[in-house]
């Protein structure tokens, strides 16, 4: 199913300001995929791809108002296409990915990270129809967002553009993900479940990594995507050490904020 959000009025900036290069991550959406799509100043924990003047949204959760002093978050089950040529913003259901897939596309928390036109999604939390349960799924899904965006366009089925793959490891949500341009890296995160999500009493179990780096490297080999030479690092002050100047940026932050907690609290 295909929506379309028009605004009334819209004053498109100049695509060069508001998007970096193909291949970087955007980590922060500009003001007028909000205009196009008001729903997001809402949203939260959703994974972003792009491709010259289109945006690609998937999962997050959104905060709705039900009733004067009481929020709730319910899954964002759909694909947004935010489209700065024709001003307009599409939705189009999760419904018809059957499975793993469309599970995790509907998460929130997601991490991600879009190198070379491939935006690669990890983990995230959400109902799971398979287990009847919420989860944090372990999965990494790599998506060719240009061949997304151009199936969307065209009326046709992406699901040729997604390739999923399971392990346990990659069980994390609202983690820091980076690339440092051969390994990728984790830092933080939580894993939880909820048992008998639909009862009156539900059990929710959640455990959170803190101070925990975990680094990785994922290959194609044919029509086949690996992981490899996963490690998990508790020692900060060894991965330091072992990584020096390879550090991504954004895991340098989250360490150097660390450190200065750890400061402070001393």
């Amino acid at each position: 199913m295909l929506r379309y959000f028009l605004p009334l009025s819209f004053l498109l900036l100049s695509t060069a300001i508001c998007f970096a290069q193909d291949k970087e991550t955007l980590r922060q959406l500009p003001p007028e995929a909000v205009q196009l799509y008001p729903t997001l100043e809402d949203m939260e924990g959703y994974a972003v791809g792009q491709y010259k003047d289109y945006l690609l949204i998937f999962g997050g959760s959104i905060r709705s108002k039900i009733s004067d002093n009481n929020y709730q978050d319910f899954p964002n089950l759909d694909i947004l296409l935010i489209d700065f040529n024709e001003n307009r913003a599409s939705a189009y259901t999760n419904g018809s990915y059957e499975g793993s897939l469309g599970e995790q596309i509907s998460a929130t928390g997601l991490s991600y990270y879009q190198n070379d036109g491939l935006l690669y999604l990890l983990g995230g939390y959400g109902y799971s129809e398979t287990h009847n349960q919420f989860i944090t799924f372990p999965y990494i899904t790599v998506i060719n967002v240009k061949q997304t965006v151009l199936s969307l366009l065209n009326g046709m089925d992406p699901v040729a553009s997604f390739y999923q793959l399971c392990d346990d490891r990659m069980a994390v949500f609202d983690a820091e993900m980076d690339y440092n341009g051969d390994e990728f890296f984790l830092m933080n995160g939580k894993f939880a479940y909820k048992l008998r999500p639909f009862a009156d009493n539900p059990r929710y179990v959640e455990e959170k990594y803190n101070e925990e780096i975990r680094t990785f490297k994922i290959s194609k080999d044919g029509a086949e995507w690996h992981l490899e030479h996963f490690e998990t690092w508790y020692d900060l002050e060894a991965f330091r050490e072992q990584y020096g100047t390879l550090i991504p940026e954004r895991i340098e932050q989250q360490l150097q904020q660390l450190q200065q907690s750890r400061n402070l609290s001393q």
